[in-house]
């Protein structure tokens, strides 16, 4: 089985900015365009690609991020997918390097990277220097216990836990390389930017380091994060440069919104 890395895109209208914003939570960025409207940040856990709105020939406004992932082997991952009957399955040439997409259970587009070989203008960090502590963990609002479990195991993640209605996470590489939260749909009004056409969910993250040193550097950078306990743990809540909730969980607990 190919090895994959989630690796959700937000696009913004302020690349710069957001770079800085993740950076006081903790991602290092590791692959910065010279012209500044991408970057590929990274952490022990996954990675977070920002992508300038302006420039993006899907559409996708500013502040939403899609559900996307990186993997080393897209011939293998389209077998596999194929085989467990995802639909749209189609590898294709980019100038930056392969790219497999597919439809998700609700009929909206995954895209999978592969690792590009030329980098056409584009830095590589290769020490990312990112905590070990750090994951990305976006959020999809499906049915944890729906077909949504079977596309992402069908990509190679697997749950932490027993799946169940309420919230589900689903690791890759044991969580090593990033994992993806199911969360049942509560409401109309979810806390995430729509249309794109793509997998849209809510930027998150989990972190082993305490949340109140998180807190404080994005206090000292003018955010204003607040630091909230529930029944099922503790989890820090931002605004961050595009105007987006962004949530950093403590490890090993259900997200709730």
């Amino acid at each position: 089985m190919t090895e994959i890395v989630v690796r959700p895109v937000r696009f913004t209208a302020d690349v710069s900015a957001m770079q800085s914003f993740l950076e006081l939570i903790g991602l290092r960025p590791w692959i910065v365009t010279d012209r500044g409207g991408w970057s590929d940040m990274a952490c022990g856990g996954g990675r977070v690609a920002l992508h300038d709105a302006a420039s993006s020939t899907s559409g996708a406004p500013s502040g939403q991020t899609t559900l996307s992932f990186v993997a080393d082997d897209l011939t293998q991952l389209a077998k596999q997918l194929i085989a467990a009957d995802v639909a749209g399955v189609t590898v294709y040439d980019e100038a930056y390097g392969r790219v497999l997409t597919c439809l998700d259970p609700d009929g909206a587009t995954i895209a999978v990277d592969e690792p590009p070989a030329d980098l056409y203008g584009s830095q590589l960090r290769a020490e990312p220097g990112a905590p070990e502590l750090l994951r990305v963990m976006p959020v999809r609002f499906a049915d944890p216990a729906g077909p949504y479990a079977g596309f992402l195991q069908s990509l190679g993640l697997r749950p932490a836990g027993e799946i169940n209605p309420y919230y589900v996470n689903f690791l890759a590489d044991g969580g090593t390389r990033g994992q993806v939260g199911l969360h049942h749909v509560f409401s109309d009004k979810l806390p995430v930017v729509p249309g794109g056409g793509g997998a849209v969910v809510q930027l998150t993250f989990e972190s082993g380091e305490p949340l109140e040193q998180i807190a404080a550097r994005l206090s000292g950078a003018g955010f204003e994060p607040r630091i909230i306990t529930e029944d099922f743990g503790s989890l820090l809540s931002v605004i961050d440069p595009d105007g987006q909730e962004v949530q950093v969980h403590s490890p090993a607990i259900a997200v709730e919104n």
